[in-house]
């Protein structure tokens, strides 16, 4: 991926992660249209994206691409990320373009 421009449809780093508890809802996602199964409630009140099978339950990866399902009502931390941010370079490192590292750690 060149430094000059972040397709983040062909990269989706920042959607994937080992951590279930990755993406929490924040007050500003208050009255989103999420659909309800695809979110939990930890023990401490917080309610997060769920993120148990290696990246977000919203990401559409059947066209080989990082498709958002829910673009339109995705959640503010969603909304906030910029491609080629320093946060987005750290989800490429950690993550790999499409996932590739957690799909590689999830087999190992």
């Amino acid at each position: 991926m060149s430094d000059a421009a972040y397709d983040c449809v062909a990269c989706g780093a920042c959607c994937f992660s080992r951590n279930p508890r990755y993406l929490v809802l924040l007050p500003e996602d208050t009255g989103r249209a999420l659909p309800p199964d695809s979110l939990f409630q930890a023990e401490d009140g917080r309610t997060f994206v769920d993120f148990s099978c290696g990246h977000c339950t919203h990401l559409k990866l059947e066209t080989g691409q990082a498709i958002c399902g829910v673009y339109d009502q995705r959640p503010e931390a969603c909304r906030a990320f910029r491609a080629g941010s320093f946060e987005c370079l750290k989800a490429i490192r950690a993550n790999g373009v499409m996932g590739e590292k957690v799909r590689e750690a999830a087999v190992a």
